[in-house]
């Protein structure tokens, strides 16, 4: 991309006119400082993933053609300088030739008085004037209110003006008060852009139309010059309105940028969390499109800073789903090659070495990493198939499964009537001693039948919470009680896949509370003033309160790792 923006600015400076190509190289600029941007954030991120020692410092490596690029840059601010001069040379030139302009004028004015010669002079010093281009911008009104004076002096002074004053005057002063009339009906134009038009029109026919009687001179021209100010405050009013509001867009989008920066800022180690970040920043993009306008120069500088922090975010997102789909088709390579071996013993009639060959290689596929999405329960499937046949065949060798189920039922239920008929002594590490020992005999019966899962379960959960509310036993202890239990129901009815989806499940909660505490973190640092200590402590509180739901998140994922 940078080698395309070298020959794009190579080709600009080949342009003859090089005031022309100003605003092409200004996006050529723009579009170098946001691919700068995106190398420096890939480079960050490249350093925080080699986890350095903390006191080594992050250095930035510029792009090999940056130098080439700013010899360019310095090429192209040479030739503006050159055109400047040039240019600055050129008014000066002109204001020398309109200063001797209005010296032949101021002579005209002194010395001629032949009626006719007059004419042919003031005709010819007026093509002169008009074929002198600009002057210096400190030297316009002070020349052009020159040859405003001596214009109205040469009508007023010289002998034809005399003869024909007493009908010009008139017929001016009937034309402005023509134009006093047209101005009062601005009032009526409802577009500020037609009504600054207009403005400017009347204004500059006032001007141009010469002298009026003295006696009304004065007052005419303030009669007629009070309407147009009203119209102008209205058009200045209009255009102070919109420079209010491109301060608040621009606001808005600086907000915006800050927002989409700490976003891209974050470390996200799950789908589920790039997913939602990755929506956010698609929100932040379709709010920007909703903000209005703000002057030229900040809007290019706020979206080329916008746009290459998105773009730096989806660089990064595509990274991590790119090494996430190489871990998952190499996790899907060693899941295969166990199904092949699980598929090799399905039929062995050396049940005990068969059946330690069959749980080590479940606990191989345990520690791989998910395979993708539409492969992962295809995958699940056929290993599954293979370690059911084998078990199927061992359940027929060594007697019936369900006897089994409905004699560990008859087991659950005793152990129910027992914890049901159990009241308190009062004694409550007694009590608690008990409860404990309850829980562990109730997780060493084995699966009841299936339709019995949610009825044994619901009586187990009721007698605990009664035995624990009488207890008044803290909310933690209640909730691992019930929580061992349901561990119990994932496993009968999901098996490993229920296990690992509860554990992503609890993942993904531990991530959003960890980024709900730097929030906090980040919120404690903007109190300050009256109520500030207040506003802490509660913060804190919330932290607090996050913290132990992580710890208790965590002592539920140390369970299911047990299983």
């Amino acid at each position: 991309m940078k080698a395309e923006l070298i020959e794009q600015l190579t080709t600009a400076l080949q342009a003859e006119e090089i005031m022309s190509m100003r605003d092409t190289v200004r996006g050529i600029r723009n579009q170098w400082k946001s691919e700068t941007v995106k190398e420096r954030q890939l480079q960050l991120e490249a350093f925080k993933a080699s986890e350095p020692d903390k006191s080594t410092e992050f250095i930035y490596t510029p792009h090999e053609l940056e130098g080439k690029f700013q010899e360019l840059c310095k090429v192209y601010e040479d030739k503006i300088e050159e055109a400047g001069k040039k240019l600055a040379a050129e008014r000066q030139a002109n204001l020398e030739l309109k200063q001797n302009v209005l010296a032949d004028f101021q002579k005209l004015i002194q010395e001629e008085e032949n009626v006719g010669k007059a004419f042919v002079w003031h005709k010819e010093i007026r093509e002169r004037w008009d074929a002198i281009g600009d002057v210096p911008g400190d030297k316009y009104h002070d020349i052009q209110d020159h040859w405003q004076r001596l214009n109205h002096a040469f009508f007023y002074n010289i002998n034809i003006y005399k003869e024909l004053q007493a009908h010009d005057l008139k017929i001016n002063q009937k034309r402005k008060e023509e134009l006093i009339e047209e101005a009062k009906l601005l009032d009526n134009i409802e577009s500020i852009n037609e009504l600054e038009v207009m403005v400017k029109k009347l204004q500059r026919e006032f001007v141009n139309i010469g002298p009026s009687p003295r006696e009304v001179y004065k007052e005419t021209g303030d009669q007629f010059f009070a309407i147009l100010r009203e119209s102008q405050n209205k058009i200045q009013a209009h255009y102070d309105a919109l420079q209010a509001e491109a301060d608040q867009n621009l606001s808005a989008k600086k907000a915006l940028i800050d927002k989409t920066r700490e976003i891209l800022s974050m470390d996200f180690t799950q789908p589920n969390a790039w997913n939602k970040w990755t929506d956010e920043v698609i929100k932040l993009q379709e709010e920007w499109r909703t903000i209005g306008w703000t002057r030229k120069k900040e809007n290019e500088e706020t979206w080329v800073e916008f746009r290459g922090l998105c773009d730096a975010f989806f660089a990064k997102r595509k990274s991590y789903f790119d090494e996430r789909k190489s871990v998952q088709t190499e996790n899907r390579k060693k899941k295969e090659d166990i199904i092949n071996k699980a598929k090799a013993i399905q039929d062995s009639e050396e049940w005990k070495k068969t059946t330690e060959e069959l749980k080590k290689l479940q606990e191989q596929w345990k520690g791989i990493g998910a395979a993708e999405p539409k492969d992962e329960n295809k995958l699940w499937q056929r290993f599954r198939s293979a370690c059911d046949h084998f078990f199927a065949r061992k359940k027929e060798h060594f007697g019936d499964l369900a006897g089994q189920q409905e004699e560990n039922l008859r087991l659950k239920n005793t152990l129910l009537e027992e914890v049901e008929q159990y009241q308190l002594s009062g004694n409550k590490g007694a009590d608690l001693a008990f409860l404990k020992d309850f829980s562990d005999r109730w997780r060493g019966v084995g699966h009841v039948p299936k339709d019995h899962i949610a009825p044994t379960s619901k009586r187990y959960n009721d007698a605990l919470d009664r035995l624990y509310g009488g207890l008044n036993a803290s909310r933690q202890e209640k909730e691992m009680s019930h929580y061992k239990n349901r561990v119990e129901s994932l496993k009968t009815q999901g098996g490993t896949t229920g296990i690992k989806r509860e554990k992503s499940i609890l993942q993904d909660k531990i991530d959003r509370l960890n980024i709900q505490i730097k929030q906090y973190e980040n919120n404690m640092g903007i109190f300050t003033g009256k109520g500030a200590e207040a506003l802490k402590k509660e913060i804190e509180k919330k932290i607090k309160l996050n913290q132990q739901e992580i710890a208790e998140i965590r002592a539920k994922m140390k369970m299911l790792d047990s299983e």
